[in-house]
């Protein structure tokens, strides 16, 4: 089990819960959400008909802008081409602080705030470990896991999602509110000091007997109650499976403008490939990504191309994907029109492959995490190394 996460389905990179089911899956917002075994000849025919007749380039399809990302990675890339390294933050060890893992980091003044799925880390911009934000437990104001954290950068407040469990700390990192919520708090966002919770609900028992997995935004007022609800996706099924991923990057605030993508990680011979716009509460495609590679299923019904995370930064669009177990990083070039299919990220000054995650997707800042070696074998592995990224 890996903290924030389902069931490994190959480790240590996809989580998935299996219960021996199958599915049939619909989506009442993908662009190619039909079913792979029951779509008819002519429709597959037209399907494919489009396929061709988008090509390799950014083109517009309507509205919708088609990128191509191929099949084949790139040569290995020297991350001083795509950007530069602004900072390199190496956390100190201790035990009250030693990271396992570390899927989310948010920065705020002269804070780093680093989550390993269980607890959240503070660090000054020195790498010095400062405190662990909130108590570990069950009881009150405490959590055990953390799904999702993010920062108002008006206010100060921190907030932290934990199950149902939703916790908000003032800039002294002081615990000022506790809800508990009738939903699962799977990712949060601050945009424009309100916040902004997707949430999953699985295997919702429909009127007609079935079930689905659903996704909802809610986009809470200041007292955290009354959510204004933009349902985003509905996935019908026959069994319940639910499959997820520990980094999540599904909202991008970006110049007053919302974006989101959420994978879906259950078995499917199809692939959600495409970046939606947020406006009030209407949810429109914005960017689809073809990819050469197509969807398959290999003899365990796991999918052999994976997409995570689609990212929109004011500069570029960063995608995370799997391909045959393989992980690969596209980062796509608004400006120049020019896509980048790295096989694990950008190669650093040390010759180290490297994966870029958003920091301030409107500053074009992102951030790495790297391993550092053992110093004395004697003792626990030392704490990452905190890189941050600026994109040209």
């Amino acid at each position: 089990m890996v903290p924030g996460g389902i069931v490994q389905q190959r480790p240590p990179k996809l989580i998935l819960f299996k219960m021996e089911l199958h599915l049939k899956l619909h989506s009442s917002l993908c662009c190619s959400g039909f079913r792979h075994k029951n779509m008819t000849k002519t429709f597959g025919i037209w399907f494919l008909l489009i396929v061709f007749l988008q090509g390799c380039k950014q083109k517009p399809l309507g509205d919708l802008s088609v990128i191509s990302v191929p099949r084949e990675a790139n040569d290995a890339i020297p991350l001083s081409i795509i950007g530069s390294v602004e900072q390199e933050i190496q956390l100190e060890t201790k035990e009250d602080a030693f990271l396992r893992f570390i899927f989310d980091v948010k920065s705020y003044r002269d804070r780093v705030f680093v989550s390993d799925g269980r607890k959240i880390s503070i660090f000054d911009l020195n790498g010095n470990y400062v405190q662990n934000l909130g108590n570990h437990g069950d009881g009150p104001g405490e959590f055990r896991s953390v799904s999702s954290m993010d920062i108002d950068e008006a206010t100060g407040k921190i907030y932290v999602s934990a199950g149902y469990k939703l916790m908000v700390y003032d800039s002294a990192f002081q615990l000022i509110d506790e809800r508990k919520l009738d939903y699962r708090l799977n990712f949060l966002k601050v945009i424009e000091g309100k916040l902004w919770i997707v949430s999953e609900e699985i295997a919702v028992k429909l009127g007609d007997g079935g079930i689905a997995n659903q996704t909802n935004i809610y986009r809470l007022d200041k007292d955290y109650e009354n959510p204004d609800t933009v349902p985003f996706r509905a996935i019908n099924m026959d069994q319940e499976r639910v499959g997820g991923y520990p980094f999540r990057h599904w909202i991008s605030d970006l110049d007053g403008e919302n974006f989101m993508f959420m994978p879906v990680l259950t078995p499917e011979n199809l692939l959600r490939d495409t970046l939606y716009r947020i406006e009030g509460n209407t949810i429109k495609p914005a960017v689809r990504f073809q990819f050469e590679r197509p969807q398959s299923l290999d003899e365990n019904d796991y999918q052999t191309l994976l997409l995570y995370n689609i990212v929109n930064s004011k500069s570029y669009y960063l995608l995370e994907y799997d391909q045959d177990w393989k992980r690969f990083m596209f980062l796509y070039d608004k400006k120049a029109q020019k896509g980048y299919n790295l096989s694990e990220g950008l190669i650093d000054q040390a010759g180290d492959a490297v994966f870029l995650r958003p920091l301030d997707l409107n500053q074009d800042l992102f951030y790495y995490i790297k391993k550092v070696e053992f110093e004395d074998k004697s003792i626990e592995e030392q704490n990452p190394l905190i890189g941050i990224v600026k994109l040209k």
